[in-house]
């Protein structure tokens, strides 16, 4: 009843109530719906919900305005709210005195029962659902002559489960920063202060554990940097920052400062010449390694104490020797101190930089050259790196683009190891009138020239077709394999070289998926569509090996007539992981209703 009373309202204007200008609009449905599974009890009812968006504004826009978006039991049958299960929710906003000296903003955040990812590389992500909410304050201080300020509060929580598991995840986390800048005499300056924390809960899906990861870390820091311009239009910059991190995770801790500066200059003499010097110091680099495998959200176990520092100075310059041909020449002077052993690394090199048309396509390509000499070697080492691509327009409608890069012996965040690493790939479009294909391929690998085991490689294929609105198709598949590390959404690859990392925190995997898409527009009103992805995957830690699988079904229909349209959905869920001792999850849901969008004023 109360669904059909609201599909008959009119629409109605702008509404100002007490000095208040608001506008509503949303959407209003109302419908059937079912859902069961071996995770859900057997449900068949009448459903209502929508969603809506509040705006407007006190006084003035530029005094107070906002935004408040909810939704009701939106699910993915019958909505792009991305959830197998119904979610609710609702998201805020609000500006207050933007345009002035004083700006701020403040945003909240709140979901129920909402659709999230377990990723695992090269393979289709794994559902979760959960709960998260989120707060937010900003202000800022923009008085001329005075340097500004301006502050930032922010907090999050998470708390989700996987399906196909009995296990369950959490985080939370909360940071204050503060930013300051100032211009005096030509000088540029600017300050920063930051401190955080946040804890987490990561189920061990993959290691077979009932037990959930642990970790809590804090962090604060503070810097302040100077810039000015100088001669032969150029200007120059420095930095100094000081961070202070410590974490807890699996029984270990880690407490450590690092402090980093850097300086940097350029000059641009003439249109065509350029070049600069740069440095950069670290009195810890161990610590600077963890901070960026950390920040990645990376759960691993923290490096042994130790002093380790690390310096780097180097020089780069080009010409331009015609419009379009530039040559490159570089220098780097490095040295470290790592593991109780110093190391010092010397590298020179050229290159050149060069595109043209040919046969009526665009052709680039770069390559470099590089003499690496280092003191754990008493030969020298030549690296080089190069990058070529073509794309053309042929005149009777096809398109076709490729591209190819390869490395050898690149040098990493550390002066003992080496890189290498290729890609490649190609696609290619052609209409004709009425008809549309498209197609692509890329292939990638990676790894440390040194170190057997440390490859990881990734292919992936797409295609689709298209004949007008009235069907479209497409089609992909991708496959990867290497080694990652646990954060709080799934696997993430290293973002430092492995022998950083304690092995036991190396997770191995590999997986593929494939997915299909069908959709038609048979007529202007008329929607329908439908999709199917799979995936299977196999990961291993401390020889525990994981084979994971997945495969989702989504089907929707829509009709419209004006400002109304029929509804209907269905989904099907089935996920299992072999180190859990929960069953494999089957979930399906369908829903088919009505809904009409409302201007409510």
């Amino acid at each position: 009843m109360v669904a059909g009373w609201l599909l008959t309202l009119p629409a109605a204007g702008q509404l100002e109530i007490g000095g208040t200008t608001n506008r509503l609009n949303g959407t209003v449905s109302g419908g059937y719906t079912g859902d069961f599974g071996n995770e859900m009890s057997s449900d068949h009812s009448m459903t209502f919900g929508g969603s809506g968006t509040l705006s407007g504004s006190y006084y003035n826009p530029n005094f107070i305005s906002y935004t408040i978006s909810p939704y009701l039991n939106q699910g993915r049958a019958n909505s792009s709210f991305q959830s197998i299960t119904d979610a609710s929710g609702v998201n805020a906003t609000a500006n207050i005195f933007a345009g002035s000296k004083f700006p701020g903003s403040i945003n909240y955040s709140k979901s129920y029962n909402s659709e999230g990812n377990y990723s695992i590389p090269g393979a289709a992500n794994y559902t979760t659902k959960g709960d998260s909410d989120g707060f937010g304050i900003s202000w800022s201080e923009l008085l001329q002559d005075w340097p500004s300020l301006s502050a930032v509060f922010q907090t999050t929580s998470n708390s989700y489960s996987i399906f196909g598991t009995n296990d369950n995840g959490s985080s939370n986390s909360k940071s204050i920063s503060l930013r300051s800048s100032y211009l005096l005499r030509g000088f540029n300056m600017s300050g920063f202060f930051s401190d955080g924390d946040s804890s987490s809960e990561v189920p061990q899906i993959l290691e077979g554990s009932s037990q959930s990861l642990t970790s809590t870390s804090d962090s604060r820091g503070y810097g302040f940097s100077v810039g000015h311009p100088l001669p032969l239009r150029g200007g120059f910059s420095a930095t100094a920052t000081r961070s202070d991190v410590g974490t807890n995770f699996a029984g270990y801790s880690y407490h450590g400062t690092i402090d980093t500066y850097t300086g940097s200059a350029s000059f641009q003499p003439t249109n065509k010449f350029h070049f600069s010097v740069g440095s950069n110091y670290s009195d810890n680099l161990s610590g600077s390694l963890y901070q960026a495998v950390t920040s990645a959200g990376g759960l691993v176990t923290p490096p042994a104490q130790g002093s380790s520092n690390s310096f780097d100075l180097d020089g780069n310059a080009s010409y331009s020797v015609m419009a379009n041909m530039q040559v490159l020449a570089s220098a780097d002077r490095r040295q470290q101190t790592y593991l109780g052993q110093s190391y010092s690394a010397d590298a020179y090199g050229g290159g050149i930089s060069y595109w043209r048309l040919v046969w009526r396509g665009n052709f680039n390509v770069a390559a470099s050259v590089t003499e690496n000499t280092s003191s754990t070697s008493s030969a020298k080492e030549l690296g080089f790196s190069t990058t070529v691509s073509y794309n053309k327009r042929f005149s009777d409608g096809w398109q076709a683009g490729v591209f190819g890069s390869y490395s050898q012996n690149v040098q990493t965040l550390l002066i003992t190891y080496m890189s290498s690493f290729y890609s490649y790939g190609a696609s290619v479009r052609r209409r004709w009138t009425k008809f549309g294909w498209t197609a692509g391929a890329n292939f990638a690998s990676t790894g440390l020239s040194e170190q057997a085991g440390t490859t990881n490689s990734s292919q992936s294929y797409n295609s689709s077709v298209n004949y007008t609105n009235w069907i479209a198709v497409s089609g992909s598949f991708s496959k990867s394999n290497g080694n990652g590390i646990q954060t709080g959404a799934g696997l993430a690859a290293t973002p430092t070289p492995q022998p950083v990392l304690n092995p036991t925190d190396l997770i191995i995997f590999n997986g593929n998926s494939f997915s299909f898409g069908l959709s038609s527009n048979p007529q202007r009103r008329l929607t329908l569509a439908a999709t199917f992805a799979k995936s299977n995957s196999d990961s291993s830690i401390l020889g525990i090996l994981s084979s994971n699988g997945m495969s989702q079904y989504n089907a929707l229909f829509q009709y419209q007539v004006r400002k109304m349209s029929l509804n209907g959905g269905y989904s099907r869920l089935e996920q299992n992981f072999s180190t859990s001792t929960a069953p494999p999850a089957r979930i399906s849901s369908f829903y088919i209703g009505v809904s009409r969008w409302f201007n409510f004023f």
